[in-house]
């Protein structure tokens, strides 16, 4: 299914952890930071690095978070987006982003004339 294709590509541009942490979330519908933990910890690594990840994979819009009362305060509960799709819309969004706001207009110069090149050789002006 070409849909899997792209995730699988997307997954690709992940830190190693970040993709360890959306392959977790992905057998699950939700996860709380400690049950992350539970998983991941055999790879050496510390519960405050898995919700920094967290934290920034929400930024980014590959998870969503909801919160959830528990003694003593509140505690986020993390899922993947809602579909694949939104999965994708939000990671290729938040890419395109990150090079608009490192490249600037030099980024723009070049998805306009990359894509008006290819409508023109498609013939869909």
């Amino acid at each position: 299914m070409k849909s899997n294709l792209i995730i699988k590509d997307l997954l690709k541009t992940l830190s190693p952890l970040e993709k360890n942490i959306v392959e977790v979330l992905s057998k699950n519908k939700k996860h709380r930071v400690n049950e992350i933990y539970g998983v991941l910890k055999s790879k050496d690594i510390a519960k405050s690095s898995i919700s920094v990840l967290l934290d920034r994979l929400y930024k980014k819009g590959l998870v969503k978070r909801e919160t959830e009362n528990c003694q003593g305060g509140v505690r986020f509960v993390y899922h993947l987006a809602d579909s694949k799709k939104d999965f994708e819309k939000k990671f290729i969004e938040s890419t395109l982003n990150k090079l608009v706001d490192r490249f600037g207009s030099k980024a723009l110069a070049y998805f306009n004339e990359n894509f008006s090149a290819k409508k023109e050789k498609n013939g869909n002006r």
